[in-house]
């Protein structure tokens, strides 16, 4: 006779419900648990004096006073456990409302079973008909009071899931604000990320047009100042074409596209404005990005008073944790807002937070001085 093995289904489900009850058990945090037990106290609390009146009717004994006491508690608990139980559970298998029906009328009944089996295990029942036995009346029914303490659950489990309903939500709708501000965070930062991209890749296309009418212009009078004019134009656009596709840079580097640009625009308008660089040794290779001093330079070529100003002077040296940057210009008025200096705050602002700054002075109303104070390490500020 051949044997037939049929497969353990039944097992295998029970362990799987054991696992999940254990992962759901674990994962619960201890502030729910904390939550539970205060609910828990309360209720006993508000039942105190019933259950003191109780106790002084039997008398008091230690194990079934210790045990009326601690019914609530642990009454909250289960329920609790009913609860985190739907809470975890699959839409797949019920809706979220449908399956913590299910968990308050379930974990009520063993609720109530536990209640009334540690209750009669501790000697109570045993008090309470005696006393009843003593006024002539006969014991009380144990369906009866299954019964009324199933009905006592489900109302100390209405409670209880009232309770964990609103926290979850609460702490659901936490969630979905803290997941909205982090997409908000990361949109803006797109945002911030294509507008600087555009400012970064920024090579004037006017002032290329302008530079080259000139230079053709030019090579008709002075072949030779023409090609002089037309290499420093190349040197230009050498340094500034990679800036299209850098994220990093040095000042070092950055005061090389300065003079370059420079070069060009003194050869243009007969050596105006003559340039002064000191750069301190520790700055010189110190981290900073493309196109934050250069706008600067040509916004001083675009002001309204026409002519380039006679002279500019760039100072960079560290002052503690701050690397220093000070531009003078001999430029009136120089301090006005536009749309270029709010471009370049507005890069400082998005590179280095609060931790960087643009300042403007006018000075005897002959000169313009712009400062820029930015972390000595040159780090972005964190996202």
């Amino acid at each position: 006779m051949n044997a037939v093995t049929i497969p353990a289904r039944s097992h295998s489900m029970l362990r799987d419900a054991a696992s999940f009850a254990w992962r759901t058990w674990r994962s619960t945090t201890a502030r729910s648990w904390a939550i539970v037990l205060a609910v828990g106290i309360v209720i006993l609390l508000v039942t105190m004096p019933h259950r003191i009146e109780k106790i002084q009717q039997v008398g008091w004994h230690p194990v079934p006073g210790i045990t009326e006491m601690t019914l609530p508690v642990l009454a909250s608990v289960i329920m609790f456990l009913g609860w985190a139980l739907a809470d975890a559970g699959d839409d797949r298998w019920r809706r979220r409302s449908t399956r913590v029906g299910y968990a308050l009328l379930g974990a009520g009944a063993v609720a109530a079973v536990v209640g009334v089996s540690l209750w009669h295990l501790s000697g109570a029942d045993e008090l309470v008909a005696q006393l009843v036995a003593a006024k002539g009346k006969a014991p009380p029914s144990v369906v009866l009071m299954l019964l009324a303490e199933y009905v006592n659950m489900l109302v100390v489990g209405g409670i209880i899931y009232a309770v964990a309903e609103v926290a979850q939500r609460r702490c659901r709708t936490q969630r979905e604000f803290e997941a909205a501000a982090r997409k908000r965070g990361a949109l803006e930062h797109q945002v911030l990320e294509s507008k600087l991209a555009a400012m970064q890749a920024q090579v004037e296309p006017r002032f290329l047009f302008d530079t080259l009418v000139d230079i053709e212009a030019l090579y008709e009078k002075d072949l030779q100042r023409a090609a002089g004019n037309l290499d420093r134009l190349i040197t230009y656009l050498r340094a500034a074409l990679p800036r299209l596709r850098e994220t990093g840079s040095t000042i070092e580097a950055e005061l090389d596209l300065v003079k370059a640009y420079l070069e060009v625009v003194t050869a243009l308008h007969g050596g105006r404005p003559q340039l002064a660089i000191v750069l301190a040794d520790e700055c010189r290779h110190s981290r900073f990005y493309p196109m934050l001093l250069l706008p600067l330079i040509q916004r001083a070529m675009h002001h309204a008073a026409g002519a380039p100003p006679a002279y500019m002077a760039i100072d960079v040296h560290r002052d503690g944790q701050e690397t220093v940057i000070v531009l003078r210009i001999a430029l009136a008025s120089g301090c006005t807002d536009d749309p270029e200096l709010a471009r370049v705050r507005e890069r400082l602002s998005g590179l280095y937070g609060s931790a960087a700054k643009l300042q403007c002075v006018e000075i005897a109303g002959e000169a313009t001085e712009l400062t820029v104070r930015i972390p000595a390490n040159g780090a972005a500020a964190a996202r």
